[in-house]
Parts: structure tokens; C-alpha cells; sequence
């Protein structure tokens, strides 16, 4: 009878090697590939939108703006009297002294009802096109629920350049009803130099109105305002969205989309959001190619260092089974006995081949093993000593960074000392374990590391940030927390650093989070945050009183703060574990 031949180990561990590593590898690969896929591509929408985002704002304040001035100007003329020639030269000298100053305001002209009035500017708006804008805005102005009216975007010759414009107009009221209108041309530049800034990384960002005209393009020469852009897909999707919702669409879109480009369809990715009171609409779009150039070389990266490494393996497989080629299991009974603890059987193999080493070895190993069991004793008392000390050393680390933060400004010098040595207080006596407090300890220590991102101009002016100054310092709780991020052991601390100044009612920031969805470190450290910022001289407030900053806190309760956080911050000041400190001013300090 013939007998079968024992397959050799190097085909095993070929076999094993094959199964175990190809199947998880390819799976492994395919899914991550996916992920960062999906992830990257999420990442570029969101980027899109929030340039959408920040641009609609940008334009609806300035048209803001320039409404306020208008209406502020309209609300102090007085039209009655229009035929005296002194009445006259006193508004022509009011006008030149509102139009002079501005960059943007290239006209403006007061009329009564009659149609009778006075105009200044370095403009004539002689053209038959302006002149035809002017009359509608008049009628525009004089319907009894105008308010204020825009044009359509125009181009207008100035100093033989052209000029993109918007002509708006708003009545002028008196007590006896309509009385006239305000009109005026308003320059764009300062809208086409935003979409050129926002216009980067491949991305073109314009402004259209909702017929799909251009207002605003990075190109003014080749893509002047007015210039009909409905032909592209995420332009006419706009146009829909405002024609279906009547003007008050308020969501924006994101989707692709083909663009024709030298006679042949590009894939693109477009964006748009709405600015509802100036008809209007933000567009930003990038070729896919260049939002997901990344995927691509990401895939190709993945692919290739995985084939690599699984010929790796294969090879040091072979190699390694190929050394392995004697009986294993005549060690087999020993090495047992080793594995059980006993180290006093040793192996006696009478062979000077590879195996015979290895008895050797074995031999050899069990005496080295209680050699180590008696150094790992002592090692770990050591490690035990080596890790208490690391501790203490990753703690004033901390402190040190939190105190050069805090150093960047005067009136916060040992702002993060306070904010943890509150915060840790509170924590005890909501019931915190010693590895929350620790997790706190980091957190609070840490929680304005952000502002290392913020420019010094706004982190240190000397009075009340305008609203677009709080807007960047409302990023470094984000900022924050992305740079820490990085740090495998600060994990946990995160969603400190990140959110203590989201609300109790939803209305904090970056997240808008609410309620208990609010980590609970971080409404420890927004609470603690905000009693020692009251009870401290800042650049926009002196320090306030006890009382009156504890009547403040209490007020907000519910609201901005968890009423039970506030409740121990109470108990702890009554009982005086928490004692007031007063910091002074750089200027009293010296």
C-alpha cells in the first residue's frame, strides 16, 4: 500500500500565511480605503459649505451696512422746500459729504415725489441703462411697503474701467407719508475681491442672483457682472430651489454636476447658499478630480504597500519554516512542563542539530526565567517609583504650557491655575473618581490652549471685540482641541477643551450641543471659566463684586449653566473651600 508523503512545515506556514494575511489584509485595506474615502469626501463638502456659509454672511452684513447708512441718511432729509435754491445747496453739500468719503459709493441722488432733486458723486450715471434703473427704483420707493430695493447687477464705464454696480433705493417718508426716494449706485469691488480670496486650492467661488446672473466673479474681464451663468447645473439648481420656495429658500445644496470645459463634460462638485435679502446666491465649485485628488493617491498608496507587505510576510515565512525543519514535537512534554512553572525538569536531547540548540537553550532559559521572575519584582517597584514621577512631570508640563497661554495675556495670569483649582473642587463634591478628577485636572489646565491660535490683536484688545473679533476667538475651543488631538493620552481630555463654552439651552459654541449632551467636564469647567473671568480684571470689564457675580450666575442657571454645577459652586463659596482671590490689573500689578 502506498504511502502517503507527510506535507512539508514550509507548505504549512505558507498555507497559514496565505489564509491569515491576504483575507484580512485585502478586507482591512478595502474598508479603510473606503472610510477615508467617504471621509475626505465629506471633509471637501463641508469645506464647501462652510465657505458658502461664511461668504452669505459676509455680503448680507455689508448690504446690512450699507442699508443702515442709507436709511440713516433718507431719515434725516427734509424734501419740502426743493425750489429754494439755499434749501438746494445745503443738500448737495449734505450729499458730497456722504458719497466723498465712501469707496463703494460711486452716486447718490434725493428726489421729492415730484421727481424733482439734488445729486453728487464722482459718477454721472448718464447711461440710458442706469437712468432706466433709477425711474424703476423710484416706483419701487414709492409703494406704500418699500423698504429697500436692489437691482439687477449692472457694469458701468468709471474712469474708462468697467465697473460691476447694484443701484439701490429706499423712500424717504415725513410725517405727511411719501415724500421721495434716496438712490444709489454702489460699487462691488469689495464683493469681488472676497470671492478672489475665498477663489483657492482649485475652488471658484462667485455670487449670482436668482435668475442666475452673475453679481460677483474672481474673473471680472471674462466673467463680468450680469453675465447669464443658468447654464451651469448647480447655478440652475439655485434658481429652482428659489423659484420653487418663492424667493425664501433658506437651505443650502450640495451636489455634482458636469460643466462643459473645452468641449468635453468635467465632473465638478458645486455648492450654493442662499442670501435671501439680496436675491441672491453663493456658489462655490471645484473640478472632482481636485477635490478628491487625495482618494486617488490614497488608494493607490494603500494598494501598493499592501502587496509589498504581503510578499514580505510570505518571504520571511519561507525563510523562517526552511530553518524549522526537524521534529518540533520530541520538545513538546518539556517545554509543557515549563510552561506549567516547573523549571527544575530540564531537556535532555542527544543530538547536535538545530534542535539539540534549542534544548540547550530551553535549559539555559529556565534558568535565566527565575533570574527574571526575581529582577520583574524589582522592576516593577521601580516602574511603579519611574511612573509616579513621569506623572508629576507630564503635570507640570501642563501647568507650564497652560501658564505661557496665560502669559500671552496680562489680565490672565494664572487664569488655567484658577479655572483647575475650582473646577476640581466642584468635581469632588458632584462625586467624581480620582480618574475623572485626573482627566478634569488636564482638561481645565488646558482649556484656553487654543487661544495659542488666536492672532494677538484680537486675544489682547484692550476693550469689547466686534462681532467678527468674536467670531475668531470663538474658534479656539475647536483650535483647542485639535491640537491636542494628535496626542494619543489626551483623548479624554477632549471634549473639555472643546466644549466649555457650549450653553445648557443649545446656544453655546462650536457645537450648539444642549442639555446633558454637554460632557459634564465641560459644564464644570464653563462654570468655574466664568466665575473667575467676573471675578477678575479683564480688558473690557474691571473685576465685579461676589454677590453680584454669584446673583448673575444663578440667573443663568438653566440656561447657560447646569443648575446643579452652580448649585455646588454655591455651597462650595458658603462653606469657604472656594475663597476669592483677587487679581489685579497689569497696570496695579507693577
Amino acid at each position: 500500500m502506498l504511502k502517503l508523503q507527510r506535507p512539508r512545515l514550509l507548505h504549512h506556514v505558507l498555507v497559514v500565511l496565505l489564509v491569515v494575511s491576504i483575507g484580512p489584509l485585502s478586507f482591512y485595506g478595502w474598508e479603510l480605503i473606503q472610510l477615508n474615502k467617504e471621509k475626505l469626501e465629506t471633509n471637501e463638502k463641508l469645506t464647501q459649505l462652510i465657505i458658502a456659509k461664511s461668504l452669505s454672511r459676509e455680503i448680507a452684513q455689508y448690504l446690512d451696512g450699507c442699508r443702515e447708512q442709507i436709511l440713516a441718511f433718507a431719515s434725516a432729509v427734509e424734501l419740502a422746500g426743493l425750489d429754494n435754491p439755499e434749501k438746494i445747496a445745503r443738500l448737495q453739500k449734505k450729499l458730497e459729504e456722504f458719497v466723498t468719503p465712501s469707496k463703494n459709493f460711486l452716486y447718490i441722488n434725493i428726489v421729492d415725489n415730484r421727481g424733482k432733486g439734488v445729486r453728487a458723486g464722482g459718477y454721472k450715471a448718464d447711461e440710458p441703462s442706469i437712468q432706466h434703473s433709477f425711474q424703476i427704483a423710484f416706483q419701487e420707493a414709492s409703494k406704500r411697503d418699500s423698504y429697500m430695493y436692489i437691482s439687477a447687477p449692472k457694469v458701468i464705464e468709471l474712469d474708462n474701467q468697467s465697473e460691476p454696480v447694484i443701484i439701490m433705493s429706499t423712500p424717504v417718508r415725513s410725517e405727511a407719508g411719501w415724500s421721495g426716494a434716496t438712490t444709489v449706485v454702489l460699487g462691488l469691488d469689495d464683493l469681488i475681491r472676497w470671492v478672489a480670496d475665498y477663489s483657492k486650492g482649485g475652488k471658484t467661488v462667485y455670487v449670482v442672483d436668482f435668475n442666475g446672473r452673475i453679481v460677483a466673479h474672481p474673473n471680472r474681464v471674462t466673467m463680468p457682472a450680469g453675465m447669464d451663468f443658468s447654464r451651469i447645473e448647480i447655478v440652475r439648481e439655485f434658481m429652482e430651489a428659489w423659484n420653487l420656495s418663492k424667493g425664501k429658500v433658506r437651505l443650502p445644496g450640495t451636489r455634482p454636476f458636469k460643466l462643459q470645459e473645452n468641449g468635453r463634460d468635467v465632473e465638478m462638485l458645486g455648492t450654493y447658499y442662499p442670501i435671501p435679502d439680496a436675491s441672491w446666491g453663493v456658489i462655490v465649485q471645484i473640478a472632482e478630480r481636485d477635490a478628491f485628488a487625495m482618494v486617488t493617491e490614497m488608494k493607490k498608496e494603500t494598494i501598493k504597500w499592501g502587496i509589498l507587505m504581503l510578499l514580505l510576510s510570505l518571504l520571511v515565512g519561507s525563510i523562517s519554516a526552511r530553518t524549522i525543519a526537524t521534529p518540533i514535537q520530541q520538545l513538546a512534554e518539556s517545554t509543557r512542563s515549563i510552561a506549567r512553572g516547573d523549571f527544575s525538569k530540564k531537556i535532555s536531547l542527544r543530538t547536535k542539530t538545530e534542535i539539540g540548540e534549542l534544548a540547550e537553550t530551553f535549559n539555559k532559559m529556565t534558568d535565566d526565567l527565575e533570574a527574571y521572575i526575581r529582577q520583574i519584582k524589582h522592576a516593577l517597584e521601580d516602574n511603579r517609583q519611574l511612573l509616579l514621577k513621569n506623572k508629576a512631570l507630564f503635570l507640570g508640563t501642563i501647568r507650564a504650557l497652560a501658564a505661557a497661554i496665560d502669559e500671552k495675556d496680562p489680565y490672565t495670569r494664572g487664569h488655567s491655575e484658577r479655572v483647575t483649582e475650582y473646577s476640581l473642587i466642584l468635581a469632588r463634591r458632584l462625586g467624581m473618581s480620582e480618574q475623572e478628577l485626573e482627566t478634569l485636572q488636564i482638561a481645565a489646565l488646558l482649556h484656553d490652549v487654543g487661544k495659542i491660535g488666536i492672532d494677538d490683536k484680537v486675544l489682547k484688545k484692550p476693550g469689547y471685540l466686534t462681532p467678527e473679533e468674536f467670531e475668531v476667538m470663538k474658534q479656539h475651543p475647536v483650535k483647542g482641541a485639535n491640537i491636542m488631538r494628535s496626542i494619543d493620552q489626551m483623548k479624554e481630555m477632549l471634549p473639555g477643551l472643546k466644549h466649555h463654552h457650549e450653553q445648557w439651552d443649545g446656544n453655546g459654541y462650536p457645537d450648539h450641543l444642549q442639555g446633558t449632551e454637554i460632557p459634564l467636564v465641560a459644564r464644570i469647567i464653563s462654570v468655574a471659566d466664568t466665575f473667575d473671568a467676573m471675578t477678575t480684571d479683564r480688558p473690557y470689564q474691571r473685576a465685579i463684586d461676589l454677590d453680584l457675580t454669584l446673583q448673575k450666575i444663578q440667573q443663568n442657571a438653566g440656561i447657560k449653566f447646569d443648575t446643579e454645577v452652580v448649585g455646588v459652586l454655591i455651597s462650595a463659596l458658603a462653606s469657604g473651600e472656594i475663597t476669592l482671590t483677587r487679581t489685579l490689573a497689569p497696570a496695579q500689578a507693577i
